[in-house]
């Protein structure tokens, strides 16, 4: 038996990149899986992945920031289906590379607003369904930034550290009810968008990959798509509020891979 049959999981964020991968890894591990993404087109694709793959998925375009979308996404999702087991929060806008002195503070608030509002949003839009179940999971992604303080993401590294501390306070408050919130940090996945960033730079990013623990980039499906799969399952059934690196160890030497500033 597959590790989540027949369970419910929205991923939010799921339209590409981590939030991709994991959609995908939940998909293939027996989830009807809720691709949600404010670019409708990328959800779809991932979606249609997922059933080409020989699971079950829908795609909804929708942005868990935006007022009532989050209600709305729960409550159809627990209509159609019958309930909700899992919520993946993955939703990152991209955010402006530039240091703070020449930051739109509207970029600021984009990049807060679209990753910790809107993963309140959804928790709380998914917490009634989940608390009816007698159990659930949240999974809420960070950025790749986080673990060290890089130049000109000051807005990501900052929504970071807010949505780790949203997933402990939250996990104190409903553990009670077996909703186990947990924190994924990923590293820089091997996506089609860093290999362009890749190929810009030339050689001096392999070097930077050399020089982390595992001399690798992450896989979206199976290193952090299987991170994501341990913190649903029942093998995690006793952990909450925890932060879990899946980044080859890459927090340990620093975070390389950030865009840095012109000077």
């Amino acid at each position: 038996m597959k590790q989540i049959e027949g369970q419910v999981a929205i991923v939010a964020g799921g339209g590409g990149g981590v939030g991709e991968g994991i959609a995908l890894r939940m998909g293939r591990e027996g989830a009807t899986v809720i691709v949600v993404d404010a670019d409708g087109a990328g959800a779809e694709k991932v979606a249609a992945a997922v059933r080409a793959a020989g699971g079950k998925a829908s795609a909804v375009r929708g942005d868990m920031a935006a007022a009532g979308v989050a209600r709305k996404i729960a409550d159809d999702a627990a209509t159609a289906h019958g309930g909700i087991d899992i919520l993946v929060n993955a939703q990152f806008p991209t955010t402006a590379w530039s240091r703070l002195e020449d930051k739109d503070i509207t970029d600021f608030n984009t990049t807060l607003t679209g990753t910790v509002v809107a993963a309140a949003s959804a928790m709380k839009a998914v917490f009634p369904h989940l608390k009816s179940r007698g159990a659930g999971r949240i999974v809420n992604v960070g950025s790749m930034y986080g673990p060290t303080a890089n130049e000109a993401v000051s807005d990501a590294i900052a929504a970071d550290g807010a949505l780790a501390n949203l997933s402990r306070a939250v996990g104190v408050e409903w553990a009670r009810h077996n909703i186990l919130v947990n924190y994924l940090q990923g590293a820089m996945p091997d996506i089609p968008a860093f290999q362009e960033y890749r190929s810009e730079k030339g050689g001096i990013i392999d070097h930077l990959i050399s020089n982390t623990p595992m001399q690798r980039l992450a896989d979206p499906v199976e290193d952090i798509g299987g991170a994501a799969m341990f913190l649903v399952s029942d093998e995690a059934r006793f952990i909450v509020g925890h932060k879990v690196y899946a980044d080859g160890g890459q927090h340990l030497t620093a975070a390389v891979f950030e865009p840095g500033a012109s000077r």
